[in-house]
């Protein structure tokens, strides 16, 4: 993990080494200040998570409501 160290992001999109991997890895990205992304596809599905941090703020460029 140490390599991620000089990304500002980094995307995963395969869990080969087990959820634990993965969440350890969020977590090391999360001390370092670095984004986050998970992403698969499990057939006709599929899901992303996404992890920023705690200071990451979304500004709505149109100001309309989410709902």
């Amino acid at each position: 993990m140490e390599d991620h160290k000089s990304f500002d992001v980094v995307c995963y999109t395969e869990n080969f080494k087990g959820i634990q991997n993965l969440i350890a890895v969020n977590q090391f990205c999360r001390v370092n200040k670095i984004g986050f992304v998970l992403s698969e596809t499990l057939g006709a599905a599929g899901y992303t998570f996404v992890d920023f941090g705690e200071q990451h703020v979304i500004f709505d460029a149109d100001g309309e409501k989410t709902e």
